[in-house]
């Protein structure tokens, strides 16, 4: 891999004919546009497949300099602007998705780069790291809490390298939240060469990711296999925190979420049941008026909120290719008048539905059980109303059994606004209820 060559791209077939292993693997220059991701593909794809989407939200390159970067940020569903790498997008031989009705974000602004490392000089302390050639075993240096260990025979001479960091709560130069530690560190001398790179940690914070600076954007990058070596000498990165929301469940970056005053993620809530609520977004009951519910299991939700609920067969940007459960109505089947019936989102106005263990997914956390639900806002007159699909469901007082069932085919109709953590089992020993056979559909509407 080219030494500038850091972005991982993987280029997926958009239905499931195409499998659920990319067509390509590209490697990229950060600042790459789109004729470098065109010019990097394979010559049997370059003249077949000229767009691009994420999660099925196209990518739109308004600008011959528009990185493919930026076009991600503006497109996809979560508006953080951190990047986890490889980037899984899906290649088309035409324009889809374009009416789809998705609102393409700004994009962040230019650093100021000049500005930038005038304050980090000023602030940041200076080091020196001498690392000893053909030695035959790891190399450590300690900085406060910042540790660099280089392998053994990483280098062939001595060589001699800079380290220059921050503590963030010196200095806080991106307004990264949760940023622990800023550092770069260079070559002391020109002619000095490593053939591997150090790995890197920040003691005493288990939950904090090695990010890099993409330079001069404001986005930051890291790889899905969470590895803490750093890419290359020179550059700036940083050390971010993570949430945790449940801990050794669930953690998040902090803008994926709404913090609340006590800087605890979550908070009590009475409505719709006794629950533990994490905020993502604020309710705009203007265009999206409706409440309903998608039950969803814990080690979904990131990619979830990272992507938002999407249609079946869509590759997310995990690179997982999202099929209807095996417990679920297959696919190709015709029901209650409609094609391809399960080809849709089904979210559930009735949060005891939602709740059924037909659809619900539990998971323990401090000896108690809990399942985790998706509180959503639906635009008005984007759904059908269908009657429940579960045989064994017991109809609360407020349900209305007909209706309980809503159908959407348009994932920019569906905004999630909160993840509620609703406790059903006390005890850890209490017995697993499973998750029954989802068959309740009347057989003379399926086919």
């Amino acid at each position: 891999m080219d030494e500038n060559n850091f972005l991982a791209v993987h280029l997926y077939g958009d239905d499931a004919k195409s499998g659920n292993e990319p067509l390509a693997k590209l490697q990229l220059s950060y600042n790459a546009t789109y004729a470098d991701l065109v010019d990097a593909m394979p010559k049997s794809m370059r003249n077949l497949y000229r767009y691009f989407s994420i999660a099925r939200r196209p990518l739109h390159f308004d600008k011959d300099g528009t990185t493919l970067l930026s076009a991600v940020y503006r497109a996809r569903c979560a508006t953080t602007n951190f990047f986890r790498l490889p980037l899984c997008i899906a290649a088309h031989e035409r324009a889809h998705y374009g009416s789809s009705g998705h609102i393409l974000r700004n994009d962040l602004p230019i650093v100021d780069m000049r500005d930038v490392y005038r304050k980090f000089s000023s602030k940041c302390r200076s080091s020196l790291m001498n690392v000893r050639g053909n030695l035959d075993k790891n190399q450590t240096f300690m900085f406060e809490a910042l540790s660099f260990t280089f392998p053994s025979n990483c280098t062939d001479y001595d060589a001699r390298v800079d380290i220059d960091y921050i503590m963030s709560q010196d200095l806080d130069l991106f307004n990264l939240q949760e940023c622990v530690c800023l550092f770069q560190i260079k070559y002391h001398d020109k002619s000095a060469k490593l053939k591997d790179m150090p790995m890197v940690s920040f003691n005493g914070e288990r939950n904090a990711r090695l990010y890099n600076w993409v330079q001069p954007s404001s986005y930051w990058f890291c790889y899905k296999t969470q590895h803490a070596r750093l890419i290359a000498i020179g550059g700036m990165h940083a050390f971010v925190r993570h949430i945790y929301i449940i801990p050794s469940l669930l953690n998040l970056p902090s803008d994926l979420f709404i913090q609340n005053a006590s800087r605890n993620p979550l908070y009590n809530r009475n409505t719709p049941l006794p629950c533990q609520c994490l905020k993502v977004r604020e309710h705009d009951k203007k265009d999206f008026p409706h409440i309903a519910y998608h039950a969803t299991s814990i080690i979904t939700i990131e990619s979830i909120l990272m992507d938002g609920l999407v249609m079946p067969d869509t590759v997310v940007s995990s690179g997982l290719r999202i099929c209807p459960p095996i417990n679920h109505i297959s696919r190709g089947t015709t029901a209650f008048g409609i094609k391809d019936f399960s080809n849709a989102i089904f979210v559930t106005p009735s949060i005891h539905y939602c709740s059924d263990p037909g659809y619900a997914v539990s998971f323990t956390h401090e000896d108690k059980r809990f399942i985790a639900v998706l509180e959503c806002s639906i635009k008005e007159k984007s759904f059908r109303s269908l009657p429940s699909m579960v045989l064994t469901y017991v109809p609360h007082s407020d349900d209305n059994i007909k209706e309980i069932e809503w159908r959407l085919t348009n994932p920019a109709d569906i905004e999630i606004i909160s993840v509620l953590f609703i406790p059903i089992v006390s005890l850890i020993t209490a017995a697993n209820p499973g998750r029954p056979k989802k068959s309740g559909a009347n057989p003379n509407s399926v086919t």
